[in-house]
């Protein structure tokens, strides 16, 4: 997680732990009314997506905005940060991840595909998502092999992550490309380390993807997802990234 959603479940981790020292519960809320218990004690700033049945006895999911889930018991007097293992006779399996991946995939597929800068092979295989930021070396290793991924089936759709944050200059470089009239052209030479025209759009979706990409989990890039929800993070050249899909699949 970054800094700023490390900083936001220590909040929401410290007021449930005041909270619920000044007055332990016995009862066993459901659903509605754990949100009622939390929307008492979370600021304003924080906001509070659903609270959802696990198949977890005793402990629901609470989901933020911009926030990894977090478990809540039935009393309301725990909260749990963290991956939660189910003990199976094959080992464990981290439901928690796999919760993520239908997140991701869920929240991608949200997306309209003309967000998307993406480029596409002559018979696609595979499918995956990638943030990515024009000043970042290892996103530019990654395009400069662009041909190579697509050789392969892969199709590749960019998502903007600009590392500096929003109103940053990469954020605004990244932002002239999504902008521009021919996106993979200008993404392409912003890549190579050279110029485009400074044209803003009010309508681009680079502090959308941004915030998306914090969401799902995105510490750097280039970040890769796949259509299944996965994360796969940094660099990985053509070949070892097909062999990665095809065990994915």
């Amino acid at each position: 997680m970054t800094n700023k959603l490390n900083y936001y479940v220590f909040i929401i981790l410290f007021l449930f732990a005041a909270g619920c020292s000044a007055e332990k519960t016995d009862n066993n809320y459901d659903e509605e009314g754990l949100k009622v218990r939390l929307l008492e004690i979370l600021p304003e700033e924080i906001d509070l997506i659903s609270v959802e049945k696990t198949d977890m006895k005793g402990f629901f999911e609470v989901n933020f905005d911009g926030i990894e889930p977090l478990y809540v018991s039935a009393d309301g007097n725990y909260l749990v940060s963290g991956d939660i293992y189910l003990i199976t006779t094959e080992g464990l399996v981290n439901k928690s991840e796999a919760r993520r991946d239908y997140q991701r995939k869920t929240l991608i597929n949200n997306l309209s595909e003309q967000e998307f800068i993406t480029f596409e092979p002559k018979k696609m295989e595979h499918n995956i998502f990638v943030f990515t930021d024009v000043d970042c070396g290892y996103c530019r290793q990654f395009h400069n092999q662009i041909d190579d991924y697509l050789n392969l089936g892969i199709k590749v759709n960019y998502l903007a992550y600009p590392r500096a944050g929003i109103n940053s200059e990469s954020y605004n470089k990244i932002s002239y490309a999504w902008c521009s009239e021919d996106p993979g052209y200008s993404l392409t030479l912003l890549k190579q380390g050279k110029d485009i025209d400074k044209t803003l759009c009010e309508n681009n979706p680079v502090e959308k993807h941004f915030n998306l990409g914090n969401a799902i989990g995105v510490q750097g890039t280039p970040s890769i997802v796949t259509d299944e929800g996965k994360m796969i993070p940094g660099y990985l050249p053509p070949q070892e990234l097909l062999n990665i899909l095809a065990t994915k699949s």
